[in-house]
């Protein structure tokens, strides 16, 4: 039944034992190494009151596309486009459920996004205080910055 197979005990035993320690060794740390691996998209750690973006982080845009974000809770929010901050008049979105976008297009500061990258800073503060300044002076300012491209 186990032709040509030998059956007599090794002549070394403490080298048989030392490679079969260090394959069960190296088997395990593959398996561990497997099961930590992490796939997919890098995991984006947005602050807990934003509950979406658009666009998202590096994601790509039409030239007209909307920027924007709605809040959790009671913010009032401004946003800034490549050092640009857009004035309230020019935004859109229902205040009272933490939203704020910006559309680009004629009579406003900008007409539409130029191709390549750009960046967008978003500012809130709690919506009893009365102004972004007030709100930087309590320590109250809250920022998020993410990138997108337009193409």
């Amino acid at each position: 039944m186990f032709v040509g197979v030998s059956l007599t005990r090794p002549s070394n035993p403490v080298r048989v034992a030392i490679v079969i320690g260090a394959v069960i060794v190296g088997i395990n740390v593959l398996i561990i190494a497997g099961r930590a691996q992490v796939n997919g998209p890098a995991q984006i750690q947005r602050p807990a009151e934003i509950v979406s973006l658009e666009p998202n982080e590096s994601d790509e845009l039409l030239p007209q596309g909307e920027i924007g974000a709605q809040l959790r809770g009671a913010f009032d929010a401004q946003i800034t486009i490549d050092g640009h901050v857009i004035p309230q008049d020019q935004t859109t979105g229902d205040p009272s459920q933490g939203e704020i976008f910006f559309d680009p297009g004629p009579d406003k500061d900008i007409t539409e996004f130029t191709k390549g990258g750009h960046n967008a800073v978003l500012e809130w503060w709690p919506t009893n205080i009365a102004s972004l300044d007030a709100a930087r002076a309590q320590h109250q300012l809250r920022s998020y910055s993410w990138s997108f491209n337009v193409g």
